[in-house]
Order: structure tokens, then C-alpha cells, then sequence
């Protein structure tokens, strides 16, 4: 997430989406660590301008929502990813820095005293959204949208968890928000394959990119861990389903 600085905006109802179950030992499991740098060239990528209010932050202005380009290197094996930021509680740095690679239920990490982890329901939400939407050649309005969704889903799982106060919710502002609520709502609906997907984690914002299985112990963890989504999927949608009724409010800054 880019930011630069714009006029104050008024903050929006950020949908109540996450479902409090806590992320257990898999999300340690397994951390390879990498050099990571943002290589994005936001002429090209496609992006759209959004204003968001992020009070945790104490900003409220223009950001750049959309594909993120992205260079790993792990041990000399370069590669450039496309991903989303999954971390609207800190700042992007450009690198090269030192980030771990982790499953997605292992980030974003922690906000000053406040836990905002995924937990397994909302990580497989973003999974379902990157199988229906992803695509290196999507729009700029639909990379717009699946990034504000991105944030909605992220945010409102820190504050259904109780881990993160409502005042301090992600609320976004722009044309695009009608294809995050368009993308939020198909969840309801959706029978697919989850996407098999990482999280990069580092001193700077955190991202998801598409997981890329090296045919040894890597593979063997993601798909234990996708299994035991898969299974638990069915009873976690009917318990969380009431939360998507609700709203959270942003309030005023702390």
C-alpha cells in the first residue's frame, strides 16, 4: 500500500466479515527466510487511487490500491511475484529487506501491543477471492476492488477477533467500492478451490502472493494445511455466517 498524502476523507462502515477462530501452530510451522524488495512501477501495474481512513496509522488520504510487483530472493533463486498488500497497519518499504515467507494465516504480524494475525476462516476467504478474481492481467478497477476487499477482510478480522479496537478499522473510500462489496458478497456463494497462497512478512507491510511448492517438506505442510481447511470449511461458513450481517463502524481516532 502506497501512500500519499490527500485531503481528509469520511470514513465508511467496514463489513464485520472475520470469524474469532485463532490460528494455531501451522501458522509457525514453517518460515523460509528471503530478501524481499518492491519493484512496483505504479504506471504500469494495474491500480487504481483510493482514499482510506486508517486511524492506526493516523492517516487518512490517497493510497495506490492494486497489484503489487514484487522481487524475492531465497538463497540467489530471484523471482518477481504479483501480490496485495494484506497489511494496512504499517508502511510499505521499498528494500531490499529481510522478510520470511509464511503461510497466510502466520500475518499480517502484530500492530504495536494489538494481534492481528488471519485467522483460518478469513485466510481462506482471501484464498476464494484470488481462485474467483486473480489475474496478472485483471483491470485496474477490478485489482482496485480485490484490494479494498482485501483490507475490508483483514481489518474486520482483527476487530471480530477482539484483538484490534473498532476505532482503529480500515474504512476506504472510491468509486471502486461497489466491486469490493460485489467481490465480499460472491464468498457467500462460492463452491471452488481455494487459491494456494503465501504471505511475505518483514519490517515494511506484509503481502499475499501465490504459493509456489518446492516438492519437499513446503508442499507436504501446505497440503495438511489446505486439507484441514477444506474439511473445517462447511461448519466454519455456517457459524460465521450471522457476522457478515453485521457492521463495524470506524469511530474517531484514538
Amino acid at each position: 500500500m502506497k501512500m500519499r498524502q490527500k485531503s481528509l476523507i469520511k470514513p465508511t462502515m467496514v463489513a464485520f466479515i472475520g470469524w474469532a477462530i485463532m490460528a494455531g501452530p501451522a501458522a509457525t510451522a514453517y518460515a523460509n527466510s528471503v530478501t524481499f524488495s518492491d519493484v512496483t512501477d505504479w504506471s504500469t501495474t494495474p491500480v487504481e487511487f483510493v482514499n482510506i481512513n486508517a486511524p492506526f496509522l493516523n492517516y487518512s488520504g490517497g493510497v495506490y490500491a492494486g497489484i503489487n510487483t514484487l522481487q524475492v530472493n531465497d538463497n540467489g533463486n530471484i523471482t518477481i511475484d504479483n501480490g496485495f498488500c494484506i497489511d494496512p497497519f504499517h508502511w510499505s518499504v521499498s528494500g531490499p529487506a529481510d522478510y520470511s515467507i509464511v503461510p497466510l494465516i502466520g500475518a499480517p504480524k502484530d500492530a504495536d501491543q494489538y494481534s492481528v494475525q488471519l485467522n483460518a476462516f478469513t485466510a481462506t476467504e482471501i484464498e476464494d477471492l484470488w481462485a474467483m478474481y486473480y489475474s496478472p492481467t485483471m483491470s485496474s478497477p477490478s485489482a482496485a476492488g480485490l484490494q479494498i476487499a482485501i483490507w475490508e477482510l483483514v481489518s474486520s478480522n482483527a476487530v471480530a477477533t477482539g484483538n484490534l479496537p473498532a476505532a482503529d478499522a480500515i474504512s476506504v473510500t472510491s468509486i471502486y467500492d461497489s466491486v469490493a462489496a460485489s467481490d465480499l458478497d460472491s464468498l457467500s456463494t462460492f463452491n471452488g478451490s481455494p487459491a494456494n497462497l503465501l504471505a511475505l512478512t518483514g519490517p515494511g507491510q506484509d503481502y499475499v502472493i501465490a504459493a509456489v511448492p518446492d516438492g519437499g517438506e513446503t508442499f507436504l505442510m501446505l497440503v495438511l494445511t489446505l486439507g484441514a481447511l477444506v474439511v473445517a470449511r462447511p461448519a466454519l461458513i455456517k457459524i460465521a455466517a450471522p457476522l457478515r450481517k453485521a457492521k463495524a463502524v470506524a469511530a474517531n481516532r484514538r
